[in-house]
């Protein structure tokens, strides 16, 4: 007669939440073999299947799948830490999105009570995060950059959260007013046209301090080699606004 030690499917299933199902699903691809399965077929498990268990259910929550967690299990202890260190970061990642969502979601709520909330600016997390990613690698060891992560230093989450909100809304003023120029006919290479640009080079110095005409000039083979940045500037506007912006920086740096 098997001792206390040994449990059977529906006893585990209560004990961690594993439904039966799938418990025999992992026994069938050897995750998690019984211990014991006597003459009949039926199977119990040992506490030590139980443990097993919860690391299964662990490593579940890193993300990794079934044959990551099998191949886990055959690894040395090195190598078991090294896979954990790795999805550790991974973790840290989805953390820190998730408290981005939380943060906006806090802002929008504590700011724009009465109004809907503005599933652009939601999704436009992912899109600054790559950014960010981005010119860490193509930047990170320029003075523009280092200027850039010293100026968000200084703010915490929600106020970084209201400085891009501001920020936005100039751009998206700029962005009329050169498109309404566009629209008038006036020429990127006209005074007129190319005299607002101060008012961009002033909304960049708001993220990048030390903003000058050499980091316009990289805004504008941005603006005309970007696709991103060209669909949100041409978005409800000119087709042709971002090349016509890169085209009045140029003239206004000349």
């Amino acid at each position: 007669m098997l001792n206390h030690d040994y449990f059977t499917p529906n006893e585990v299933s209560k004990v961690t939440s594993v439904s039966t199902r799938t418990l025999r699903y992992y026994h069938e691809i050897g995750l998690l073999v019984p211990s014991y399965i006597d003459d009949n077929g039926y199977r119990y498990y040992h506490s030590q299947d139980i443990t097993k268990l919860q690391t299964i259910l662990f490593l579940r929550q890193l993300n990794l799948s079934l044959e990551n967690i099998q191949d886990y299990f055959q690894q040395s202890i090195t190598d078991k830490n090294a896979i954990l260190e790795e999805n550790y970061a991974q973790i840290i990642h989805q953390r820190n999105h998730l408290n981005q969502i939380i943060d906006y979601l806090n802002h929008h709520l504590i700011n724009h009570r009465n109004e809907e909330i503005n599933m652009d600016k939601f999704n436009q997390f992912d899109v600054n995060e790559q950014y960010d990613k981005e010119a860490a690698l193509k930047y990170g060891d320029t003075d523009y950059y280092q200027s850039y992560k010293d100026n968000r230093t200084q703010f915490n989450d929600s106020e970084k959260q209201d400085n891009d909100d501001h920020t936005n809304e100039q751009f998206n003023q700029f962005f009329n007013e050169m498109n309404q120029l566009l629209e008038d006919s006036y020429s990127a290479d006209d005074a007129y046209t190319y005299q607002n640009i101060e008012t961009l080079k002033k909304i960049l110095q708001r993220q990048v301090p030390n903003a000058d005409n050499q980091f316009l000039n990289y805004m504008a083979l941005t603006y005309e080699n970007d696709e991103r940045f060209a669909k949100n500037i041409n978005k409800n506007r000119n087709d042709h606004l971002n090349q016509y912006i890169a085209r009045a920086i140029r003239a206004y740096i000349k």
